[in-house]
């Protein structure tokens, strides 16, 4: 440990005699070349002498130096506010140790450099605490706010409830309205349902105040907490009311989260095109900002729609459906944030884009990352999603087996946190996933627990547990209860135009026609979806359309079609058979596709 030593003012002859002694002893050594400046030579002298000083004089030195680093570099002091601290603290001089503490904490936190603030920020409290000053709330909720950011979530809230609760004791709205966000933003992770409750203390505090900024900043908490619960027209009602304010302000940062959260909303409640353009003006506002968190959160959330197992249903852009190896930094750039919370996140929205693009063993390695940082971290929500999206893809893998623990496993937890979107996305898949193994009695039981029948079909959970309703109503032969099912999903479909096929709900409506007897509507609907399926690079859905149209063939009688439909369909299941590592796995996929596709559906 080689501290540097710098005389304030020059050494007169005599000290500089003394430091020639010293060195001679080779206790020192030269520092800097340009300056007069020394180095002890071993962190163990430097610590003796240390010791050997009578406290007043090591107090009394300890302030010398703060002030002259002060009076020295004024146009540095928020780098130095570290060493200023300790110095001022070591003299005693709380006011002024408290003072560069928080400086030295807020430097640390806007560098994400969050273990560093921590310590600053402990640092800081622990010098309020003992002056009594009224910024403890502030260093509480500052503190809870990196807890949280690390994903220490009992460390935050305690922190965060101190916070509350001493804004409260000195009457401080502002600093109340914040704290209560803040847990609000923290329970979101774990319980929706306190999350809700501190956001709508936070709105009733706000307006009683008629503080238009926090009104807008609250207006867009609550309103992705009711896009989360399913409630469509009052997120975007909430998102609106808070885009006009900060546009009138105006507010530039306020109105790149507000754009942020209507991308999600027009995300999750199935208009993609509308999401699409709100996720690009955000990320175009953060770029300005220089938010590199916002750009990230941004391009990963607008990545979800560009290639999603949760979009079968859904009326998709021109060009959707890339695979994700543009974005495969952000994992790591959350993780250079101190982010635990969001690099799970685009974690596991890329493991989804890798699945829907059909990489599956890339896709299972990062759901597999994103559950292990949201288990450490007592992510529920995130631990829920990955989950998820692991029993997802093994379904898709036809490892039925192995998917339905997975799914079962995320629904408890969707339903524990009081999230009916995931709630209602894991109902879907696990219906889907029973009815693939016959199980049809409990895959209604589940639709029906969840899902009730007299839902629209509009956002992402409600589409994946409809079109689940579909496959049930196929898989009894029921054609009637099926067309309707269809037609109901078609009816709720945003930006549904008359030359737009939605690839997974037409092999449903082939194979119905396919029950029916009538073969020519069914390979009409069948080309349909493999011309849009070969714009796109969805190998998952295109050998089973193929498979489809191979039986639809046999149907006719054409064999030769169905020869070569078939053929083509093996060769796409063998292309993403390799993408998997598992060797028993990768086997499994192989031989049940391959008996699915020859044998000819009656």
């Amino acid at each position: 440990m080689n501290t540097e030593i710098h005389p304030s003012p020059p050494p007169a002859f005599p000290l500089a005699a003394a430091l020639r002694d010293i060195q001679a002893a080779q206790l020192i050594e030269d520092g800097a070349e340009n300056e007069p400046s020394y180095l002890f030579k071993h962190a163990l002298v430097q610590d003796t002498v240390y010791a050997s000083l009578m406290r007043h004089d090591r107090r009394r030195l300890h302030l010398f130096v703060a002030q002259a680093f002060e009076k020295a570099y004024p146009d540095q002091l928020e780098d130095l506010a570290p060493r200023l601290a300790e110095h001022f603290d070591q003299a005693g001089e709380i006011r002024r140790a408290l003072y560069y503490f928080e400086r030295a904490a807020e430097h640390a936190a806007a560098r994400y450099a969050n273990r560093e603030a921590l310590a600053f920020y402990t640092r800081a409290l622990d010098a309020a605490t003992e002056l009594k000053t009224d910024t403890r709330d502030t260093l509480h909720r500052a503190r809870g706010v990196i807890y949280e950011r690390i994903g220490n979530f009992d460390a935050a809230r305690a922190d965060l409830e101190n916070a509350l609760a001493l804004a409260r004791s000195e009457q401080d709205d502002q600093a109340e309205w914040q704290s209560l966000i803040d847990l609000g933003f923290a329970w979101l992770a774990r319980d929706y349902g306190r999350a809700g409750d501190y956001f709508e203390k936070a709105l009733e505090l706000a307006r009683d105040k008629n503080d238009r900024v926090r009104i807008a900043h609250t207006l867009n908490r609550i309103g992705n907490w009711y896009m989360n619960n399913e409630d469509v027209q009052r997120a975007h009602m909430y998102h609106q009311e808070a885009l006009n304010i900060f546009q009138r302000l105006p507010d530039t940062r306020g109105v790149a989260d507000t754009f942020n959260l209507l991308g999600m909303t027009g995300l999750m409640s199935g208009d993609f095109q509308t999401g699409f353009e709100h996720f690009h003006q955000a990320i175009d506002l953060y770029q300005t900002l220089g938010d590199r968190r916002g750009m990230a959160e941004g391009w990963i959330s607008m990545y979800l729609q560009n290639s999603s197992l949760q979009s079968d249903s859904l009326v998709l852009p021109p060009g959707v459906g890339s695979p994700a190896d543009g974005l495969a930094h952000l994992p790591s750039l959350m993780q250079e944030l101190g982010w635990r919370a969001g690099e799970a996140f685009a974690l596991l929205v890329l493991g989804e884009g890798f699945a829907s693009a059909g990489d599956y063993g890339r896709a299972l390695e990062l759901e597999i990352q994103a559950i292990a940082i949201a288990e450490e971290i007592g992510h529920k929500q995130w631990l829920s999603a990955a989950t998820m999206m692991r029993g997802a893809i093994f379904a898709d893998l036809l490892d039925f087996q192995a998917a339905q623990p997975h799914l079962e496993r995320a629904l408890e937890l969707a339903h524990e946190m009081g999230s009916l979107h995931w709630t209602r996305v894991g109902t879907g898949y696990l219906a889907s996933t029973l009815i693939a193994q016959n199980e049809l009695t409990r895959a209604q039981q589940i639709l029906d627990r969840y899902v009730p029948e007299a839902l629209p079909a509009l956002t992402l959970g409600q589409r994946q547990s409809w079109t689940a309703r579909a496959e049930l109503a196929l898989a009894r032969r029921d054609t009637e209860r099926t067309m309707g099912t269809l037609d109901h999903l078609l009816k709720f479909a945003a930006n549904l135009k008359p030359d737009v096929v939605i690839p997974r709900l037409w092999m449903l409506r082939a194979l119905t026609f396919m029950q029916m007897d009538r073969p020519a509507q069914a390979e009409k609907y069948i080309l349909a979806a493999r011309a849009d399926l070969a714009q796109r690079p969805q190998d998952r859905l295109m050998w089973r359309v193929m498979c489809v149209q191979s039986h639809l063939y046999h149907m006719q009688g054409r064999q030769a079609d169905a020869d070569l439909a078939a053929k083509a369909a093996l060769a796409v299941v063998y292309k993403l058979a390799a993408t998997v590592p598992d060797q028993t796995l990768r086997q499994t996929f192989a031989q049940r596709a391959a008996t699915m596709i020859n044998t000819p559906s009656q």
